[in-house]
């Protein structure tokens, strides 16, 4: 499918809860997670895509704590929900607290992969 035909998708089976897309190229060399806003600001009309899957909170929360494993955890904390991520930050190790958000979910992902999420 081509780009247009992947917003074209998103925007008839999207439901609201689904902020996170997951998309692959038709050669299965590369794969990436997105906002799906971001994706459908920046998806190129002719691009040519493998697949796309819609995701959830929960969904890339799944993804993230496969990927960093027992160093994150996410607290339930009062009526917002807080991230408390354990990770390496020049040979040291060190905790960051953020919100459970969209936006904290990719970045620490894109950290944990180094931006590559394939064979993560």
């Amino acid at each position: 499918m081509r780009g247009r035909e992947a917003m074209k998708l998103i925007k008839e089976e999207r439901r609201p809860e689904q902020v996170f897309v997951k998309w692959w190229r038709k050669e299965n060399d590369f794969l990436d997670y997105d906002l799906v806003d971001r994706f459908m600001r920046d998806a190129r009309d002719g691009e040519e895509i493998g697949g796309i899957e819609l995701m959830t909170m929960d969904d890339m929360w799944g993804e993230v704590k496969r990927v960093v494993g027992n160093r994150i955890t996410l607290l339930h904390e009062g009526m917002h929900d807080r991230i408390r991520w354990m990770h390496k930050v020049k040979n040291e190790m060190r905790t960051d607290y953020c919100a459970y958000s969209p936006a904290a979910l990719l970045a620490i992902f894109d950290v944990e992969t180094h931006g590559n999420p394939v064979g993560a």
